[in-house]
């Protein structure tokens, strides 16, 4: 599937502004972050069965939030947890090295710790560990396989490989809107003016909107590479 056809896919849905707005609302509440991962799930598991769109529609709000409750903790232990074992890794390892004298953290030291933590994340964005693991739970609705070593096989075997490749390379497209919201935040952070915490609480409506309209991109494409693979 290409990216024209995946958003294709999305935008025919009359609807779809309505769900990915709403997704980003609850998102911004934090506590509603599972329903926006679950709208992606159940949507990756309509493309995998070969029905694109239209999105899912929203008529089981409990089942949604506790599939994207999984899915985030899938995203959880493959992302969150390494990163912080790696911080960790860097204080306890290195940590007595980077002072000097003077106390202060040495520019080499800190610049490399921020380099290698920044490359972790490119690694893991790019290896498509969370995709395949959201894969695995929704074919197989089994929480503790996708929380195995069985994601990280998947992401990394050798038939599937590079329609993952593939399908991550396109879905950065889909990324640009949410990184636009977050310039923009950050170049309109230090002004002060009446309704400028309104201005923030839009924008960040916005990002979050942006962030669910991206997942959803990446269901299409993830969920069309997985069925190519049968």
């Amino acid at each position: 599937m290409d990216l024209r056809t995946a958003l294709g896919n999305i935008h025919r849905d009359p609807d779809w502004w309505r769900k990915v707005l709403t997704g980003g609302a609850l998102t911004l509440t934090v506590f509603g972050a599972p329903w926006s991962a679950g709208l992606a799930v159940e949507s990756l598991e309509n493309v995998r069965r070969g029905y694109p769109s239209p999105l899912p529609p929203s008529v089981d709000f409990g089942g949604r939030y506790v599939i994207g409750l999984f899915a985030l903790i899938i995203d959880f232990l493959f992302f969150a947890i390494p990163l912080f074992v790696l911080g960790m890794l860097f204080i306890c390892g290195i940590g007595s090295m980077a002072f000097s004298q003077s106390g202060q953290v040495s520019p080499l030291i800190s610049g490399g710790a921020a380099a290698v933590i920044a490359l972790f994340l490119l690694a893991v964005f790019a290896s498509s560990i969370a995709p395949a693991g959201r894969l695995i739970y929704s074919a197989e609705g089994d929480i503790e396989q996708a929380l195995s070593m069985a994601t990280v096989r998947r992401a990394f075997d050798p038939q599937l490989r590079g329609a993952y490749a593939r399908a991550r390379l396109r879905s950065l497209v889909g990324y640009i809107p949410f990184t636009l919201f977050l310039a923009i935040l950050w170049l309109t952070s230090g002004l002060v003016f009446p309704g400028s915490w309104l201005l923030t609480l839009i924008l960040l409506w916005l990002a979050c909107s942006a962030l669910t309209y991206a997942h959803l991109v990446v269901a299409q494409l993830y969920g069309d590479a997985e069925r190519a693979s049968w």
